[in-house]
């Protein structure tokens, strides 16, 4: 509760650091040249501001909930600031004494929000939970850091006594274009320079054209940047980046954090052996946590171990992040010479310590479908990119399974890592998308951010509904949206988000998905020489005319076997 009541605080004292220089550009203090690009960069990092203090708050506020406490009152974060969007015309003018107020607007916010960002950021990790927020606070003071200077630079260079200045005064390198210190090459230039600041912001960043640039700037590196830069904590998460390089970037921070953390526990442990430390409980929290994220670490070794043995592919680590619910993207077989990419988004209750059953459904995917595949090469993809619903925070609507905030959020980190994989892949290959339980919304609202292009083919297994009313919504047509339902699944007989996927009125194409007991039919869809892992490698092939359509004649069984047959 007392890192919910800080962080309300800061969220009272700095949601609205960027509003007043929004009324300055909404008061038409620039026209033209380049202020329709600083006014959209400007409304996107006020508005980053108040999104991740809410993500905070409500992530605070579930701990709380799950330590037993009643739900805080979060105080209200949403700021209202009239803006009229800046166009782009032939006139350019500034009104310099509103600039000069700007410069010193943002010159404040600069000072004041990486320190929030900071203090945010050290309160949701000290209660296990992601720090991101505080990051995005911290980025908007460091864009509003890069934009003062080089404003007041143009601004000296204006003559002070006129006011307003008519179009042919203001030459284009004044304000025709604006400090570019935030654009994606500058940042992608500090970036080769080893500067990690500038890769928190990029990290941060989910621009649809962002992965092909990360591509094309990575291939204009020398090998020697590119060999230097693999050691750069966090770059192996950078999208856009080559497979085998984010690879070998996330297996050697895997190995540092893994060397970071015994250290660490190490010295804990001989903290506690005196007994006076026995009561610190903060020692003894702070040492479960690290023996937690050991343990999280071996669970991914494991895995990647696994990769190159016994017939199967190479094991490619392409994100991970051990704080919070957790990240971690482990692909079967190399994305990038793949014929066929499958990503699995997997739903409710999946998190980083319990995240080996995910990558095995993805493994045995891989199996079954390289078995038929020819000369085909498959990727399967098992992906924990964002943060799924827990069922603990059922009642907490921000997280809740009931809602669909949780996927909306989701959906942008999907499409931004889908960006990564078409910028790296090869020319022809297909990309084929399966969401499972709440991942097929996910999967659904990430389609809309990327129309026609987040992938080739759709399949829906398990679904509680994937946001749209109709397959042909999705844009890739409806023949190409695949849904499978075990007729005791209860999750696919809600159509809680939207219109159930299995219904004939979605207009997709449905599978045999087999048959199952209650408690095993919604988790069942991987087992093996099951038809719907068979159809799952026939889609993920392309084999159409092999697959096993739905048995007509198979009720719904309702109640246990055992149950049922005693009644």
């Amino acid at each position: 509760m007392e890192a919910f009541r800080a962080v309300a605080a800061l969220a009272t004292e700095h949601a609205a650091d960027l509003d007043a220089a929004t009324r300055v550009m909404a008061a038409s203090a620039w026209v033209g040249g380049g202020a329709p690009h600083f006014t959209a960069s400007l409304a996107t990092h006020r508005t980053s501001i108040q999104s991740a203090f809410t993500m905070a708050l409500a992530a605070l506020a579930g701990e709380v909930v799950r330590r037993g406490g009643p739900t805080p009152a979060a105080p209200s974060i949403a700021t209202q600031v009239s803006i009229v969007s800046a166009t782009h015309g032939p006139f350019r003018g500034i009104d310099t004494q509103a600039m000069r107020g700007l410069v010193t607007m943002l010159d404040q916010a600069a000072e004041r929000l990486p320190a929030a960002g900071a203090r945010v950021r050290a309160l949701l990790s000290a209660t296990g939970q992601p720090a991101s927020p505080g990051w995005t606070i911290a980025a908007a003071g460091q864009w509003s850091g890069t934009q003062a200077p080089d404003l007041r630079r143009r601004l000296a260079r204006i003559q002070r006594d006129t006011p307003w200045l008519p179009p042919d005064s203001v030459a284009f390198d004044l304000f025709g274009g604006y400090a570019t210190a935030t654009d994606p090459d500058t940042l992608l230039a500090k970036v080769a320079s080893g500067d990690p600041a500038a890769l928190t912001q990029l990290l941060a960043r989910r621009d649809p054209g962002l992965a092909a640039r990360v591509h094309a700037w990575w291939h204009r590196l020398p090998a020697a940047v590119q060999e230097r830069l693999t050691r750069l904590p966090g770059i192996g998460s950078l999208n856009g980046l080559p497979a085998a390089t984010r690879d070998q970037a996330n297996r050697a921070f895997l190995a540092a954090e893994k060397r970071r953390l015994e250290a660490e526990l190490e010295q804990l442990t001989g903290i506690l052996e005196d007994l006076s430390a026995l009561a610190a409980p903060r020692s003894l929290i702070t040492r479960d946590q690290a023996g937690r994220l050991l343990r999280n670490i071996a669970m991914i070794e494991r895995a990647l171990a696994a990769g190159g043995r016994d017939g199967h592919p190479p094991a490619l680590l392409l994100a991970f992040d051990l704080h919070g619910t957790g990240r971690l993207v482990v692909s079967w077989g190399d994305p990038d010479a793949a014929d066929t990419i499958v990503t699995y988004v997997p739903g409710l209750n999946t998190e980083l310590g319990g995240f080996a059953g995910d990558i095995d459904r993805a493994r045995v995917l891989w199996q079954q479908a390289q078995a038929t595949a020819g000369k085909r090469a498959i990727a399967s993809i098992a992906w924990l990119g964002y943060d799924p619903p827990q069922l603990e925070n059922l009642l907490d609507p921000p997280a809740s399974v009931a809602s669909d905030a949780p996927a909306e959020r989701g959906a942008v980190e999907l499409a931004a890592f889908s960006d990564g994989l078409r910028a790296t892949g090869g020319e022809g290959a297909r990309y084929v998308v399966l969401g499972h339980s709440y991942g097929s919304l996910v999967s659904g609202k990430a389609a809309l951010l990327r129309p026609g292009r987040l992938a080739d083919e759709f399949v829906f297994v398990g679904s509680p509904g994937v946001g749209v009313e109709h397959a042909r919504d999705l844009k890739v047509g409806a023949e190409r949206v695949w849904v499978g339902e075990d007729p005791n699944d209860p999750v696919a007989m809600l159509g809680r988000f939207t219109r159930d996927p299995g219904d004939a009125g979605f207009g997709g194409r449905v599978f045999s998905a087999g048959s199952r007991h209650v408690v095993q039919a919604h988790s069942g869809y991987w087992d093996l020489h099951s038809p719907s892992l068979r159809n799952l490698a026939r889609i993920t092939n392309g084999q159409y005319d092999a697959i096993i359509e739905p048995h007509l004649d198979i009720k719904p069984q309702l109640l246990m076997p055992q149950i049922r047959s005693s009644s």
